[in-house]
Protein backbone atom coordinates (compact mmCIF):
# COMPACT_ATOMS: atom_id res chain seq x y z
CA UNK A 1 0.00 0.00 0.00
CA UNK A 2 1.85 3.41 -1.14
CA UNK A 3 0.60 6.50 1.27
CA UNK A 4 -0.77 9.58 -0.99
CA UNK A 5 1.76 11.97 -1.65
CA UNK A 6 0.69 15.71 -0.66
CA UNK A 7 0.08 17.91 -4.03
CA UNK A 8 2.01 19.98 -5.38
CA UNK A 9 1.35 22.59 -8.00
CA UNK A 10 4.24 22.82 -10.59
CA UNK A 11 5.62 26.51 -11.28
CA UNK A 12 5.60 27.99 -14.85
CA UNK A 13 8.33 27.00 -17.06
CA UNK A 14 10.11 30.34 -16.93
CA UNK A 15 9.96 30.72 -13.24
CA UNK A 16 11.39 27.40 -12.81
CA UNK A 17 13.87 27.38 -14.64
CA UNK A 18 15.06 30.27 -12.38
CA UNK A 19 14.58 28.33 -9.67
CA UNK A 20 12.55 31.22 -7.37
CA UNK A 21 9.12 32.06 -7.29
CA UNK A 22 7.36 35.39 -9.35
CA UNK A 23 6.65 37.09 -6.69
CA UNK A 24 6.10 37.74 -2.60
CA UNK A 25 2.45 37.04 -2.40
CA UNK A 26 2.95 33.50 -3.97
CA UNK A 27 6.03 32.66 -1.89
CA UNK A 28 5.78 29.88 0.39
CA UNK A 29 6.08 30.20 3.97
CA UNK A 30 9.69 29.77 5.56
CA UNK A 31 8.01 27.21 8.68
CA UNK A 32 6.18 25.53 5.66
CA UNK A 33 9.25 25.15 3.44
CA UNK A 34 10.81 23.50 5.98
CA UNK A 35 8.82 20.65 5.78
CA UNK A 36 9.76 18.08 3.04
CA UNK A 37 7.50 15.33 1.84
CA UNK A 38 10.73 12.99 0.01
CA UNK A 39 12.04 12.53 3.97
CA UNK A 40 8.84 11.24 5.41
CA UNK A 41 8.36 8.68 2.15
CA UNK A 42 11.94 7.55 2.99
CA UNK A 43 10.53 7.13 6.41
CA UNK A 44 7.29 5.17 5.61
CA UNK A 45 9.54 3.13 2.57
CA UNK A 46 11.80 2.35 5.85
CA UNK A 47 8.86 1.12 8.18
CA UNK A 48 7.01 -0.68 5.10
CA UNK A 49 10.13 -2.41 4.29
CA UNK A 50 10.79 -3.78 8.46
CA UNK A 51 7.22 -4.57 8.56
CA UNK A 52 7.01 -6.92 4.99
CA UNK A 53 10.60 -8.22 6.91
CA UNK A 54 9.42 -9.19 10.02
CA UNK A 55 5.84 -10.48 8.46
CA UNK A 56 8.40 -12.65 6.17
CA UNK A 57 10.40 -13.79 9.42
CA UNK A 58 7.03 -14.63 11.32
CA UNK A 59 4.59 -16.19 8.85
CA UNK A 60 7.30 -17.70 6.58
CA UNK A 61 7.65 -21.95 7.16
CA UNK A 62 11.14 -22.94 8.15
CA UNK A 63 12.63 -19.70 9.02
CA UNK A 64 11.80 -18.66 12.57
CA UNK A 65 11.88 -22.63 13.47
CA UNK A 66 15.38 -22.99 11.04
CA UNK A 67 17.86 -25.49 12.53
CA UNK A 68 20.75 -23.78 14.26
CA UNK A 69 23.54 -22.33 11.73
CA UNK A 70 26.55 -25.42 12.80
CA UNK A 71 23.87 -27.80 11.99
CA UNK A 72 21.85 -26.44 8.82
CA UNK A 73 21.37 -28.94 6.72
CA UNK A 74 21.77 -28.69 2.50
CA UNK A 75 24.42 -26.50 2.50
CA UNK A 76 27.85 -29.14 2.72
CA UNK A 77 28.04 -31.07 -0.75
CA UNK A 78 29.62 -34.29 -0.58
CA UNK A 79 32.33 -34.76 -3.24
CA UNK A 80 34.56 -37.52 -3.47
CA UNK A 81 37.79 -37.73 -1.89
CA UNK A 82 40.94 -36.97 -4.22
CA UNK A 83 42.58 -40.17 -2.70
CA UNK A 84 40.75 -43.31 -1.94
CA UNK A 85 43.56 -45.60 -1.58
CA UNK A 86 45.40 -47.91 0.56
CA UNK A 87 45.53 -45.73 3.67
CA UNK A 88 43.54 -42.86 2.62
CA UNK A 89 41.00 -41.07 5.17
CA UNK A 90 37.43 -42.94 4.67
CA UNK A 91 34.98 -40.71 2.69
CA UNK A 92 32.19 -38.32 5.06
CA UNK A 93 29.14 -38.21 3.73
CA UNK A 94 27.00 -35.72 4.58
CA UNK A 95 23.87 -37.39 5.93
CA UNK A 96 22.13 -39.21 9.27
CA UNK A 97 24.79 -42.61 9.63
CA UNK A 98 26.56 -45.10 6.96
CA UNK A 99 28.64 -48.28 7.05
CA UNK A 100 31.00 -50.03 5.13
CA UNK A 101 32.59 -53.32 5.39
CA UNK A 102 32.41 -56.83 4.38
CA UNK A 103 28.72 -58.32 4.26
CA UNK A 104 30.14 -61.92 4.79
CA UNK A 105 31.21 -61.81 8.29
CA UNK A 106 30.05 -58.15 9.52
CA UNK A 107 33.06 -56.76 9.79
CA UNK A 108 32.84 -52.85 9.37
CA UNK A 109 35.84 -50.97 8.72
CA UNK A 110 33.72 -47.48 9.27
CA UNK A 111 30.56 -47.17 10.97
CA UNK A 112 28.42 -43.76 12.13
CA UNK A 113 25.83 -44.18 14.20
CA UNK A 114 24.75 -47.43 12.69
CA UNK A 115 22.09 -47.94 15.51
CA UNK A 116 20.37 -44.53 14.62
CA UNK A 117 16.82 -44.85 13.88
CA UNK A 118 15.80 -42.86 10.41
CA UNK A 119 13.00 -42.74 7.60
CA UNK A 120 14.26 -45.76 4.91
CA UNK A 121 12.87 -44.58 1.79
CA UNK A 122 12.89 -47.08 -0.57
CA UNK A 123 15.27 -48.96 0.54
CA UNK A 124 12.12 -51.01 2.99
CA UNK A 125 11.28 -52.24 -0.53
CA UNK A 126 14.20 -54.84 -0.13
CA UNK A 127 12.18 -55.63 2.83
CA UNK A 128 9.03 -55.35 1.03
CA UNK A 129 10.30 -57.98 -1.53
CA UNK A 130 12.30 -60.66 0.33
CA UNK A 131 8.94 -60.57 2.59
CA UNK A 132 6.88 -61.25 -0.62
CA UNK A 133 8.53 -63.26 -3.13
CA UNK A 134 8.13 -66.86 -1.14
CA UNK A 135 4.29 -65.99 -0.99
CA UNK A 136 3.67 -65.04 -4.60
CA UNK A 137 6.04 -67.90 -5.52
CA UNK A 138 4.81 -68.05 -9.32
CA UNK A 139 6.22 -65.18 -11.33
CA UNK A 140 3.56 -65.96 -13.68
CA UNK A 141 0.52 -64.97 -11.84
CA UNK A 142 -1.29 -62.27 -12.96
CA UNK A 143 -2.58 -59.22 -10.84
CA UNK A 144 -5.09 -57.26 -12.03
CA UNK A 145 -4.05 -53.62 -11.25
CA UNK A 146 -6.13 -51.15 -9.68
CA UNK A 147 -7.01 -47.54 -9.18
CA UNK A 148 -5.36 -47.42 -5.64
CA UNK A 149 -2.16 -48.79 -7.38
CA UNK A 150 -2.50 -45.68 -9.71
CA UNK A 151 -3.40 -42.73 -7.38
CA UNK A 152 -0.20 -43.68 -4.96
CA UNK A 153 2.09 -40.98 -4.48
CA UNK A 154 5.82 -40.94 -5.24
CA UNK A 155 7.40 -43.19 -8.13
CA UNK A 156 5.24 -45.16 -10.65
CA UNK A 157 6.08 -47.24 -13.05
CA UNK A 158 2.47 -46.30 -14.86
CA UNK A 159 0.08 -49.64 -13.80
CA UNK A 160 -3.16 -48.83 -15.62
CA UNK A 161 -6.27 -49.88 -14.05
CA UNK A 162 -7.81 -53.15 -14.60
CA UNK A 163 -4.68 -54.30 -16.71
CA UNK A 164 -2.82 -57.47 -15.70
CA UNK A 165 0.62 -57.45 -14.90
CA UNK A 166 2.91 -60.81 -13.76
CA UNK A 167 4.17 -60.76 -10.31
CA UNK A 168 7.62 -61.21 -12.45
CA UNK A 169 6.41 -57.74 -13.84
CA UNK A 170 5.60 -56.33 -10.74
CA UNK A 171 8.87 -57.43 -8.89
CA UNK A 172 10.93 -55.55 -11.87
CA UNK A 173 9.15 -52.55 -11.76
CA UNK A 174 10.02 -52.50 -7.89
CA UNK A 175 13.20 -53.22 -7.69
CA UNK A 176 14.36 -51.54 -10.62
CA UNK A 177 12.36 -48.32 -10.94
CA UNK A 178 11.47 -47.90 -7.52
CA UNK A 179 7.83 -48.15 -8.39
CA UNK A 180 5.29 -47.48 -5.87
CA UNK A 181 2.23 -48.59 -7.75
CA UNK A 182 3.94 -51.86 -8.46
CA UNK A 183 5.14 -52.52 -4.60
CA UNK A 184 1.16 -51.37 -3.64
CA UNK A 185 -0.14 -54.15 -6.21
CA UNK A 186 2.32 -56.71 -4.67
CA UNK A 187 1.01 -55.69 -1.24
CA UNK A 188 -2.43 -56.43 -2.77
CA UNK A 189 -1.63 -59.93 -4.23
CA UNK A 190 0.06 -60.97 -1.15
CA UNK A 191 -3.29 -60.60 0.68
CA UNK A 192 -3.82 -56.67 1.32
CA UNK A 193 -1.49 -54.13 2.73
CA UNK A 194 -2.02 -54.65 6.16
CA UNK A 195 -0.87 -58.60 6.05
CA UNK A 196 2.08 -57.90 3.69
CA UNK A 197 3.38 -55.24 5.87
CA UNK A 198 2.79 -57.82 8.98
CA UNK A 199 5.36 -60.47 6.69
CA UNK A 200 7.40 -57.71 6.53
CA UNK A 201 7.66 -57.13 10.17
CA UNK A 202 7.83 -60.77 10.46
CA UNK A 203 10.59 -60.96 7.68
CA UNK A 204 12.60 -58.27 9.95
CA UNK A 205 12.30 -59.79 12.87
CA UNK A 206 13.71 -63.41 11.60
CA UNK A 207 16.87 -61.52 10.10
CA UNK A 208 17.26 -59.58 13.25
CA UNK A 209 16.63 -56.65 12.55
CA UNK A 210 15.36 -55.51 16.23
CA UNK A 211 15.48 -51.29 14.80
CA UNK A 212 13.37 -51.64 11.61
CA UNK A 213 9.38 -51.32 11.73
CA UNK A 214 7.64 -51.42 7.85
CA UNK A 215 4.78 -49.56 7.81
CA UNK A 216 3.61 -49.83 4.13
CA UNK A 217 5.45 -51.94 0.73
CA UNK A 218 6.77 -48.61 -0.77
CA UNK A 219 9.07 -46.85 1.58
CA UNK A 220 6.76 -43.61 1.88
CA UNK A 221 6.94 -41.63 5.15
CA UNK A 222 5.24 -42.92 7.90
CA UNK A 223 6.02 -41.67 11.59
CA UNK A 224 5.83 -45.84 12.18
CA UNK A 225 8.17 -46.14 9.49
CA UNK A 226 11.76 -46.63 10.59
CA UNK A 227 15.38 -48.76 10.11
CA UNK A 228 18.99 -48.84 10.59
CA UNK A 229 22.44 -48.81 8.44
CA UNK A 230 23.20 -51.91 10.84
CA UNK A 231 19.48 -53.32 10.20
CA UNK A 232 20.33 -52.45 6.39
CA UNK A 233 23.49 -54.31 6.14
CA UNK A 234 21.35 -57.52 7.86
CA UNK A 235 18.63 -56.79 5.27
CA UNK A 236 21.52 -56.61 2.48
CA UNK A 237 22.81 -60.13 3.53
CA UNK A 238 19.42 -61.84 3.40
CA UNK A 239 18.96 -60.17 -0.43
CA UNK A 240 22.20 -61.40 -1.72
CA UNK A 241 21.15 -65.18 -0.61
CA UNK A 242 17.76 -65.09 -2.77
CA UNK A 243 18.82 -65.95 -6.59
CA UNK A 244 15.32 -64.84 -8.14
CA UNK A 245 15.56 -61.29 -6.20
CA UNK A 246 19.37 -60.99 -7.32
CA UNK A 247 18.34 -61.79 -11.11
CA UNK A 248 15.76 -58.74 -10.85
CA UNK A 249 18.02 -56.65 -9.10
CA UNK A 250 20.87 -57.22 -11.38
CA UNK A 251 18.70 -56.50 -14.64
CA UNK A 252 20.13 -53.14 -16.13
CA UNK A 253 16.97 -52.62 -18.85
CA UNK A 254 13.70 -54.46 -18.87
CA UNK A 255 10.69 -54.14 -21.37
CA UNK A 256 7.62 -53.43 -19.57
CA UNK A 257 4.31 -54.12 -21.15
CA UNK A 258 1.84 -51.88 -22.59
CA UNK A 259 -2.43 -52.49 -22.29
CA UNK A 260 -5.54 -51.08 -22.96
CA UNK A 261 -7.37 -48.23 -21.64
CA UNK A 262 -9.92 -49.29 -19.68
CA UNK A 263 -11.81 -45.65 -20.23
CA UNK A 264 -10.96 -44.86 -23.97
CA UNK A 265 -10.47 -48.33 -25.00
CA UNK A 266 -7.25 -47.50 -26.40
CA UNK A 267 -4.29 -49.36 -26.44
CA UNK A 268 -0.97 -48.10 -25.20
CA UNK A 269 2.07 -49.68 -25.90
CA UNK A 270 5.00 -51.13 -23.73
CA UNK A 271 8.48 -49.46 -22.93
CA UNK A 272 11.74 -49.71 -21.50
CA UNK A 273 12.23 -49.21 -18.05
CA UNK A 274 15.68 -48.54 -16.69
CA UNK A 275 17.46 -49.71 -13.05
CA UNK A 276 17.84 -46.93 -11.10
CA UNK A 277 20.04 -47.79 -8.43
CA UNK A 278 22.96 -48.10 -11.33
CA UNK A 279 25.43 -50.21 -9.55
CA UNK A 280 25.26 -53.10 -11.83
CA UNK A 281 27.31 -52.64 -15.04
CA UNK A 282 28.88 -49.55 -13.44
CA UNK A 283 30.51 -50.32 -10.72
CA UNK A 284 33.19 -52.91 -11.26
CA UNK A 285 32.02 -56.18 -9.47
CA UNK A 286 28.46 -54.20 -8.43
CA UNK A 287 26.08 -56.64 -7.14
CA UNK A 288 23.07 -53.47 -7.08
CA UNK A 289 20.82 -53.55 -4.11
CA UNK A 290 18.62 -49.95 -3.91
CA UNK A 291 17.81 -46.59 -3.70
CA UNK A 292 15.53 -44.26 -2.13
CA UNK A 293 14.73 -40.55 -1.05
CA UNK A 294 11.81 -38.46 0.19
CA UNK A 295 11.69 -34.74 1.34
CA UNK A 296 11.56 -36.04 4.95
CA UNK A 297 14.01 -39.30 4.89
CA UNK A 298 16.60 -37.56 2.46
CA UNK A 299 18.73 -39.88 0.60
CA UNK A 300 19.27 -43.64 1.22
CA UNK A 301 21.01 -46.77 -0.39
CA UNK A 302 22.63 -50.06 -0.25
CA UNK A 303 24.94 -50.57 -2.45
CA UNK A 304 27.16 -54.57 -3.10
CA UNK A 305 29.83 -55.41 -4.87
CA UNK A 306 32.42 -58.46 -5.51
CA UNK A 307 35.61 -58.74 -5.93
CA UNK A 308 38.18 -61.00 -5.28
CA UNK A 309 35.83 -63.05 -3.52
CA UNK A 310 35.30 -60.34 -0.78
CA UNK A 311 31.81 -59.08 -0.75
CA UNK A 312 31.09 -55.55 0.58
CA UNK A 313 28.39 -53.66 1.16
CA UNK A 314 28.06 -49.59 2.05
CA UNK A 315 24.84 -48.13 3.81
CA UNK A 316 23.63 -44.76 4.54
CA UNK A 317 20.46 -43.10 5.64
CA UNK A 318 19.40 -39.67 5.93
CA UNK A 319 21.71 -38.55 3.15
CA UNK A 320 21.69 -35.11 2.01
CA UNK A 321 23.22 -34.91 -1.37
CA UNK A 322 24.93 -37.57 -3.79
CA UNK A 323 24.17 -40.52 -1.45
CA UNK A 324 24.44 -43.16 -4.24
CA UNK A 325 28.34 -41.45 -5.27
CA UNK A 326 28.66 -41.48 -1.75
CA UNK A 327 28.11 -45.43 -1.29
CA UNK A 328 30.30 -46.36 -4.17
CA UNK A 329 32.88 -44.12 -2.77
CA UNK A 330 32.49 -46.28 0.70
CA UNK A 331 33.13 -49.48 -1.55
CA UNK A 332 35.95 -48.32 -3.92
CA UNK A 333 37.80 -46.92 0.00
CA UNK A 334 36.78 -50.15 1.69
CA UNK A 335 38.42 -52.59 -1.17
CA UNK A 336 41.41 -50.52 -1.66
CA UNK A 337 42.76 -51.03 2.14
CA UNK A 338 45.11 -53.42 2.24
CA UNK A 339 44.68 -54.37 5.59
CA UNK A 340 41.29 -52.51 6.80
CA UNK A 341 40.94 -52.46 10.45
CA UNK A 342 37.72 -53.33 11.94
CA UNK A 343 36.12 -50.85 14.39
CA UNK A 344 32.73 -53.11 15.06
CA UNK A 345 30.91 -56.15 13.40
CA UNK A 346 27.50 -56.30 12.76
CA UNK A 347 25.75 -59.65 13.63
CA UNK A 348 24.85 -61.23 10.10
CA UNK A 349 22.69 -64.30 8.85
CA UNK A 350 22.77 -66.90 11.77
CA UNK A 351 24.56 -64.97 14.23
CA UNK A 352 21.61 -61.98 13.71
CA UNK A 353 19.09 -64.31 13.89
CA UNK A 354 16.84 -63.92 17.45
CA UNK A 355 17.17 -66.94 19.81
CA UNK A 356 13.66 -69.04 20.50
CA UNK A 357 13.43 -66.83 23.55
CA UNK A 358 13.67 -63.66 22.04
CA UNK A 359 11.17 -65.28 19.09
CA UNK A 360 8.41 -66.50 21.15
CA UNK A 361 8.07 -62.95 22.64
CA UNK A 362 9.32 -61.08 19.76
CA UNK A 363 5.44 -59.65 19.08
CA UNK A 364 5.23 -58.31 22.40
CA UNK A 365 8.97 -56.52 21.65
CA UNK A 366 7.97 -55.39 18.57
CA UNK A 367 4.78 -53.80 20.02
CA UNK A 368 7.86 -52.36 22.84
CA UNK A 369 9.07 -50.91 19.98
CA UNK A 370 7.00 -49.27 18.51
CA UNK A 371 5.85 -47.60 21.51
CA UNK A 372 8.91 -46.29 22.30
CA UNK A 373 9.11 -44.88 18.42
CA UNK A 374 6.07 -43.43 19.31
CA UNK A 375 7.29 -42.02 23.02
CA UNK A 376 10.37 -40.78 21.13
CA UNK A 377 8.67 -39.22 18.23
CA UNK A 378 6.18 -37.58 21.23
CA UNK A 379 9.00 -36.25 23.28
CA UNK A 380 10.69 -34.46 19.89
CA UNK A 381 7.74 -32.96 19.06
CA UNK A 382 6.32 -31.45 22.19
CA UNK A 383 10.22 -30.24 22.22
CA UNK A 384 9.94 -28.67 18.77
CA UNK A 385 6.32 -26.88 19.77
CA UNK A 386 7.93 -25.45 23.04
CA UNK A 387 10.88 -24.27 20.83
CA UNK A 388 8.75 -22.67 18.14
CA UNK A 389 6.79 -21.33 20.58
CA UNK A 390 9.74 -19.76 22.01
CA UNK A 391 11.15 -18.74 18.96
CA UNK A 392 8.19 -17.64 17.66
CA UNK A 393 7.60 -14.49 19.97
CA UNK A 394 10.60 -12.48 19.15
CA UNK A 395 9.16 -12.01 14.89
CA UNK A 396 6.31 -11.89 16.57
CA UNK A 397 6.84 -8.94 18.83
CA UNK A 398 8.76 -6.76 16.09
CA UNK A 399 5.89 -7.90 13.78
CA UNK A 400 3.20 -5.31 16.16
CA UNK A 401 6.60 -2.98 16.55
CA UNK A 402 6.63 -2.52 13.02
CA UNK A 403 2.66 -2.00 12.65
CA UNK A 404 2.77 0.57 15.27
CA UNK A 405 6.02 2.41 13.75
CA UNK A 406 4.05 2.25 10.61
CA UNK A 407 0.39 3.82 11.91
CA UNK A 408 2.11 6.45 13.57
CA UNK A 409 4.50 7.61 10.55
CA UNK A 410 0.87 7.82 8.78
CA UNK A 411 -0.60 9.67 11.52
CA UNK A 412 2.99 12.33 11.70
CA UNK A 413 2.72 12.73 8.38
CA UNK A 414 -0.95 13.35 8.03
CA UNK A 415 -0.36 15.66 10.70
CA UNK A 416 2.10 17.42 8.88
CA UNK A 417 0.54 17.49 5.42
CA UNK A 418 -2.34 19.98 7.75
CA UNK A 419 0.30 21.95 9.10
CA UNK A 420 1.49 22.57 5.55
CA UNK A 421 -1.96 23.38 4.33
CA UNK A 422 -3.00 25.44 6.81
CA UNK A 423 0.43 27.85 6.38
CA UNK A 424 -0.05 27.65 2.76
Amino acid sequence: MRSASPTVTPAPASLAAHGRSSAPETAVPAASRSIRPRPLRMIAAAVLTLLLVVSQLALSPGTSQAQPEETKKGEKIYVTPDNLGDGAKPPQPVGTSWLVGDLDTGELQVAQNIDKKHAPASTIKLLTALALVDVLDDPKQKVTAEFEDMEIDGTKVGLMQKNDYTVDTLFHAMLMSSANDAANALGRAAGGQEKAVALMNEKAQALGMTNTRAANTSGLDDPNQYTTVADMMKLAWAVTKNPRLMEIIGTQTYKFPGGTNPETKKKFKGYEIQNHTKIVGRVDGGLGLKNGYTTTAKGSFIAVAERDGRTVVSALLGAENNSRQAAVDLLEWDFAQTSPQTVTTVPVGAAAAPTPTETASGSGGDAGGAADADAVSATEAAQGSSTVTAIGILPLALLGGGVLLLVAAIVFWVRLRKRHRALS
